[in-house]
């Protein structure tokens, strides 16, 4: 113990102005955040460059500091004065830490806290978001810039191995396209996230041990490929089934999916419509009537998989895999696939059986919250804290992005209702990865605004139904071949 704090000590000497930049800025996010607070208590928006800036500047003070105080004594260096001294690795490393800890995540804790208060959150209410956020940050950001240092020859090396990477990232985001890979999977987003930050936090944490017990810089470099490959291979494969699988475990309460009836909306038929898009493919877009949803739940569609079986027993399989087969604007879910041109002109006149699965969560729980015209924040239940004037309607939520389950009823000459425009997430984590600590929704009111009221849900039960729908003929929704994706 005595060992690392005399490194402690020497470090602190050494990196004297780097530790001063990185308060700095922990300082200026400090102040911009609390402006926003201020700010926001008179209806204006929480956005501005110097917040912005902020949000992209700190992550580079934390990796350059980071850098050199693990480069201060370079574990892939057989050269280094630390090797002739009487230095236990664990002593080394226990300054490390302890270095980091105090001038990284201390501050953002710190932030967190002041700024969290400032928009009228209880830090001892938020205690897990504050935490779980220190441990998303290790995972995200402390952990691969101390694994990087530690297998890098210098700050160039380091650098050079970032720009790769960057350039590898985009090159995945330019091809991810063709490769059918890389799309959103918005409310279970959360589980790809987390097993990215799974593997990087092993690998991380096995190399910097690897590097302080035994300077096995061959290995740990391999381990660091084999990582980036994993992570590759785990965000663009992954099967979207899975994710839901593992969130039904995650279930409130334990719901029959029999009880759940699916068919086409006949008293709808005229919302079908079968066209030719750009791809030269047929689309094939029908609306769906399903009953049996349990009384005080709503069904929310998350994802459809479907084929189509023609009568001689030949199979279309819709192109489309979830949650890009649901579509769920105006209150109307539809079924959305794409067939072969071949396909479809074979059976489009016949009598074919469409077979498929429907993914869905149950929501329940409804609470309403009264939101007074008076300028003064009030706590909604999965919100956060709200406030309303006569003229706007502004949200804030610590640590978790605001969601669209999410309805908000403002009252003028009649009553008009709304979401939020946010893709909620299913994470039963506390919070999400992020710098900054709130996200904030603010949505002027045209015309005087006389009440408004929110209404939130709760996911009850994730929930998946197998269908099957007898005698559908493709060819009554045939529409004249256009592009929905084409220009007007």
């Amino acid at each position: 113990m005595k060992q690392a704090f005399h490194i402690f000590k020497k470090d602190v000497r050494y990196l004297r102005y780097e530790i001063a930049m990185t308060l700095l800025a922990a300082t200026a996010f400090i102040f911009t955040g609390l402006r926003h607070a201020i700010m926001a208590s008179n209806a204006i928006p929480n956005q501005g460059i110097a917040w912005s800036a902020l949000l992209i500047f700190l992550p580079i003070t934390w990796w350059f500091l980071i850098s050199r105080v693990v480069q201060a004594e370079s574990p892939t260096s057989r050269k280094q004065f630390w090797l002739t001294r009487p230095y236990e690795w664990k002593s080394l490393l226990g300054a490390k830490v302890l270095f980091i800890a105090l001038f990284v995540n201390i501050p953002l804790l710190v932030a967190d806290v002041v700024i969290i208060q400032a928009f009228g959150f209880s830090p001892v209410r938020e205690i897990a978001g504050l935490v779980w956020t220190q441990v998303l940050f290790t995972l995200a950001c402390v952990l691969p810039a101390a694994a990087l240092s530690s297998i890098a020859r210098g700050i160039g090396s380091l650098i050079t191995a970032i720009l790769l990477g960057a350039l590898g990232l985009l090159a995945y985001l330019i091809f991810a396209p063709w490769l059918h890979t890389g799309s959103s999977w918005f409310e279970l987003e959360w589980v790809r996230e987390y097993y990215v930050l799974l593997v990087v936090g092993a690998a991380a944490l096995t190399i910097i041990l690897w590097q302080y017990s035994g300077r096995k810089t061959a290995a740990s470099r391999a381990l660091a490929v084999i990582a980036a490959l994993a992570i590759w291979t785990g965000f663009s494969f992954l099967p979207w089934t899975t994710a839901f699988a593992l969130q039904t475990q995650l279930s409130e309460r334990r719901i029959d999916p029999s009880v759940i009836h699916i068919g086409l909306d006949l008293d709808r038929k005229w919302l079908g419509r079968v066209y030719s898009n750009v791809e030269n493919q047929m689309v094939i877009d029908l609306p769906l009537q399903i009953t049996g949803v349990p009384a005080g739940t709503e069904l929310k569609a998350n994802g459809l998989t479907a084929v189509l079986l023609a009568p001689d027993g030949q199979v279309g399989h819709c192109q489309d895999s979830p949650p890009a087969g649901i579509d769920s604007e105006a209150g109307v879910i539809s079924l959305q696939a794409t067939a072969s041109n071949e396909f479809y002109a074979k059976v489009k006149d016949l009598p074919i059986r469409l077979r498929g699965t429907l993914f869905f969560t149950l929501f329940g729980n409804k609470q309403a919250t009264d939101i007074p015209l008076e300028k003064r924040t009030v706590p909604v239940p999965g919100v956060g804290e709200c406030a309303a004037g006569a003229h706007f309607f502004l949200c804030n939520s610590a640590f978790r992005d605001l969601s669209n389950l999410v309805s908000v009823r403002t009252f003028q000459i009649s009553a008009t209702r709304s979401r939020l425009p946010r893709r909620a997430s299913y994470s039963p984590f506390p919070a999400d990865l992020r710098i900054d600590p709130i996200d904030q929704f603010f949505a002027p009111q045209f015309g005087s605004v006389s009440a408004i009221v929110v209404e939130t849900v709760r996911p009850l039960a994730y929930l998946r139904r197998d269908f099957e729908i007898d005698n559908v003929r493709l060819g009554d929704f045939e529409m004249q071949r256009l592009s929905k994706t084409s220009p007007k």
